[in-house]
């Protein structure tokens, strides 16, 4: 059985020590296994394989430890993984939706504090009908074009109820990050629009308010 070829690992610190300045060497390797390092390329036939060489450690100052690493081979230089990101995250501003309970419509509300307020039974469909129903007019006239002709007063116990007034409280809930994102670019959007057209004392109220949307949207 054919014994693998030794590397002699004094011959080759001497070999790296020589040839630091270079940078690289070559490891040929022929067919009958023999090793020999050179700063050429190897010879046809030979496996060629190229070797890093480390840099020398700079001289060390007077009076300094004078222990110095040896120079060795790197068959690779090792990889380096880039540091995480630590920078912090952008956090969304709280934001709540509401809703109007006489209509349904929605909006958004930074704190979800809403306030009662008394509105007319009818709108609320009191008693089981509409408010242009529960003031009446023919076509809804009434209610759709109140300046046309007067609101007939309607005496009837249905009408009183509809006519009193109830206390309502819109209902909030808090916003999903998709709806908190559709409402600050929206919001950006706007401010964005009146900022291209707004003189120059406008544009101090409004720039800070588009700088403030453009960071919570780094949150989205």
């Amino acid at each position: 059985m054919t014994s693998r070829p030794t590397i002699v690992l004094p011959l080759l610190a001497a070999m790296a020590a020589c040839t630091a300045n270079a940078g690289d060497v070559y490891k040929c390797t022929s067919p009958q296994g023999s090793i020999a390092f050179q700063d050429q390329h190897c010879a046809a036939g030979d496996t060629e394989a190229m070797i890093h060489v480390a840099e020398p450690p700079a001289p060390s100052a007077p009076g300094e430890d004078s222990a110095a690493a040896p120079v060795g081979l790197n068959v690779s230089a090792p990889s380096t993984k880039p540091a995480a990101d630590s920078s912090p995250v952008a956090q969304l501003p709280p934001l709540w939706m509401c809703t109007r309970p006489e209509d349904g419509t929605q909006y958004a509300s930074r704190d979800g504090v809403t306030q009662p307020r008394m509105v007319p039974a009818g709108i609320l469909g009191i008693p089981g009908q509409s408010l242009a129903s529960a003031y009446g007019g023919q076509n809804n006239i009434g209610v759709s074009a109140p300046g046309l002709r007067k609101i007939p007063v309607n005496t009837s116990p249905q009408a009183a109820v509809a006519g009193d007034y109830v206390a309502i409280q819109d209902q909030c809930e808090r916003a999903t990050r998709e709806q908190t994102c559709e409402y600050l670019q929206n919001q950006r959007d706007q401010i964005h629009e009146k900022l291209r057209r707004a003189f120059k004392d406008e544009q101090a109220v409004l720039q800070p308010r588009q700088d403030e949307l453009d960071a919570e949207l780094d949150g989205c």
